[in-house]
């Protein structure tokens, strides 16, 4: 499968990012994976939510269906790969996600990618995974990760690197011989072998319903150096529930009459029982220090917890181990050895002849210096690494290779005993660069876009490579080489591109973005006033020509906020904010203050005289606009009795007020005492208290 994303596609990737938008939303925008060796992140850490649909369906993916994807990306350090997301699972969630699916691709993201596995849940079991062969060590792949139905959801994703070991088998004569204790993941476990009644005598089977084989594997190994064995398994499904057996074989390890039982493993679901009463006897199994049981059986007991004591191997004895998935699923498990004991196998060992220090274009030779005392080595298969020519060869050589590309390499190189195990070494190597001074590599300017608004980060330079030799990376200002000549996100300023290819070769080009006019606002010098005072704003705004919104926010005072000119009665000190917009949405802004001083003025007289000839009649209390209503007044005459009292009455308004008398009733000239809570524009009430007199 092919994919070709142009310029005006990679331009649109940049310019459409949101703030929800997960950053590995497309191939050039993968996270490079942190390791690859049995590797996972952590339950629910990852996620397709915010993502976009990216319109590129792998193989295996519905027709028609929108796929919102996640993409990350890793080096291959060995020639087999097993992947997983994580999703919605029964038992032991990865995350949210359903019916998650998953494809991988060699390839880059400019040029093209190449499809080289996938995988869907078609059957809604919150899991994806896929075993991929044929890798070449050191060169990048990516993984695009999304769900059936454009769903979308947190995951896990684990990766495990390996160089394959055997097929497993289903009986101990045929078992895989193993030569080192180099992890491994297996895929399937399918079937119990032609003999399914080898497991008749494990002793933890025996009140588990049933001893035959159904989906098991075997494997078997020689100890080399005396020591003590540990292992992990792990089901590629977490629902799963793996059982094993570790046997000793007396006689050999072509002979399994006899075999002595060591350890044996049958812990797992206790049906029937709540899924407290049995968690700690599922998930991953095997033999670890802290541990001191022997064996476990079916169920889960108490004091188990899926593991079982370490073993001492003696040198020269044989070993027998049988994974069975008691969950009859057919999905395998993952294994990975402890310990101080070795396994008895080839030394593979090789060397580079006339040494590591070599140039792209020019030819190393490779020669196998793999030795095994305690039999013979059958088959040799070689991986030169990327750029290798040529890639492969399956004879020990030596070998004459060149590289087309400078750079680091991995050479792999897997041995094959007489016995059938397999062992594998990697040696790294760094080509060095053999560029041709001087050379004809050019890079070209494409297109460079300014940033929208001055100081905002949205600028934009494509660039093109030619007469060199591809593939090209391309750095920015000395940062990290990438394969696609694009970036985004960038200030106004000057900027400098180097484009290498395979050879080493340079060429640089300069590129300036600039800020277009930036947008200026003006909204006037600060101001202070008194409290309960109308202040007018004032914004002005250039270039004038391009601006299209003018208006101010602060506080909910102002008469207008989309206006240029609105007036505001701020309560307390106010900071005002006049922002502009010009035609293509940029914004400028300005501030200014209105400090407001608390000042509260309030006239209370002291003395009316009510005859009824118009001047000082009623008792009034005046004050400014800072003041609202009195909310509350009452005249007491001189033994406490109230003889007035009034609510919510407006300030200073002649028409309202106490005109000495009582009950209808004048009152003869005599002094009064008062209080009146008087309500401001804020909210805030003060108490006032004094004396009135009436004269006549």
């Amino acid at each position: 499968m092919q994919l070709k994303i142009s310029y005006t596609i990679l331009f649109l990737l940049f310019t459409t990012l949101g703030f929800s938008q997960i950053v590995n939303d497309d191939c050039i925008s993968a996270i490079e994976l942190p390791s690859v060796t049995d590797w996972c992140s952590n339950p629910g850490e990852l996620t397709t939510v915010g993502s976009t649909a990216s319109g590129l369906n792998a193989s295996c993916f519905p027709n028609g269906v929108d796929v919102f994807d996640a993409w990350f990306s890793f080096t291959a350090i060995a020639n087999t790969i097993n992947i997983s997301v994580i999703g919605n699972v029964d038992l032991s969630p990865g995350g949210t996600l359903v019916q998650p699916q998953l494809a991988v691709y060699s390839g880059d993201c400019i040029n093209g990618l190449n499809e080289v596995g996938c995988f869907s849940d078609g059957f809604n079991n919150g899991i994806a995974e896929t075993f991929i062969t044929n890798l070449t060590p050191g060169v990048t792949y990516f993984i695009q990760v999304s769900a059936r139905g454009s769903f979308v959801g947190t995951y896990q994703l684990c990766l495990n690197n390996f160089n394959a070991p055997p097929e497993p088998e289903g009986d101990c004569i045929s078992a895989a011989v193993l030569c080192d204790k180099s992890s491994f993941s297996v895929e399937f476990l399918l079937g119990g072998g032609n003999d399914i009644t080898e497991l008749a005598d494990a002793s933890c089977l025996q009140n588990c319903g049933g001893t035959d084989e159904s989906s098991s594997a075997w494997y078997k190994w020689t100890c080399d150096q005396a020591g003590t064995l540990t292992f992990t398994l792990t089901p590629n499904s977490p629902q799963d529930d793996l059982d094993f057996v570790l046997y000793e074989l007396p006689n050999g390890i072509d002979d399994c009459n006899g075999k002595e039982e060591l350890r044996c493993m049958a812990s797992g679901e206790n049906v029937g029982e709540a899924l407290a009463g049995w968690v700690a006897c599922t998930g991953s199994t095997g033999i670890g220090v802290g541990n001191e049981d022997t064996g476990e059986g079916c169920g889960c007991a108490a004091g188990d917890n899926n593991f079982v004591a370490p073993i001492n191997m003696e040198a020269g004895k044989s070993y027998a181990l049988i994974v069975s998935n008691f969950s009859d699923s057919g999905s395998g498990f993952s294994i990975n050895w402890g310990g101080t004991g070795t396994f008895l196998g080839p030394d593979v060992d090789f060397a580079l002849q006339p040494d590591t220090n070599i140039e792209c274009d020019e030819s190393v030779a490779i020669v196998d210096a793999s030795a095994f005392g305690a039999g013979s080595i059958v088959g040799w298969s070689w991986s030169f690494g990327a750029g290798a020519i040529p890639a492969n060869a399956f004879t020990p050589g030596p070998h004459n290779v060149e590289f087309a590309s400078f750079g680091p390499k991995l050479i792999t190189l897997t041995v094959e005993s007489d016995g059938g195990c397999f062992v594998t070494k990697t040696i790294p190597l760094n080509v060095r660069e053999c560029c041709i001074i001087p050379t004809d590599l050019e890079i070209q300017l494409v297109e460079a876009i300014d940033p929208l608004c001055a100081g905002e980060a949205s600028g934009m330079i494509t660039v093109e490579g030619f007469n060199g030799d591809p593939d090209y990376t391309y750095s920015l200002n000395n940062g990290t080489p990438r394969t696609f000549p694009v970036w985004g996100g960038l200030t106004a300023g000057t900027y400098e591109i180097l484009i290498q290819d395979i050879k080493g070769c340079q060429s640089t080009l300069i590129v300036t973005l600039n800020d277009p006019p930036a947008v200026i606002v003006d909204a006037g010098p600060d101001i202070t006033v008194n409290l309960g005072e109308e202040v007018n704003l004032t914004a002005v705004a250039q270039p004038a020509m391009d601006i299209i919104s003018l208006g101010w926010s602060g506080d909910s005072t102002l008469t207008c906020f989309d206006c240029p000119n609105p007036t505001a009665t701020p309560f307390q000190t106010t900071q005002y904010t006049a922002t502009a917009i010009n035609d293509v949405g940029c914004e400028g802004f300005d501030n200014m203050i209105v400090e407001v001083r608390d000042v509260r003025p309030i006239y209370i007289p002291n003395v009316i005289s009510p005859n009824n000839d118009g001047n000082n009649d009623l008792f009034h209390i005046f004050g400014n606009a800072a003041a609202v209503e009195i909310t509350e007044i009452r005249i007491f005459n001189r033994w406490g009795a109230v003889i007035y009292e009034e609510q919510n009455l407006p300030l200073g308004q002649n028409s309202r007020g106490w005109d000495g008398t009582f009950k209808g009733q004048q009152l003869t000239s005599d002094v009064f005492a008062f209080y009146a809570i008087i309500r401001f524009i804020d909210d805030k009430e003060i108490l006032y208290e004094g004396d009135i007199t009436i004269m006549r």
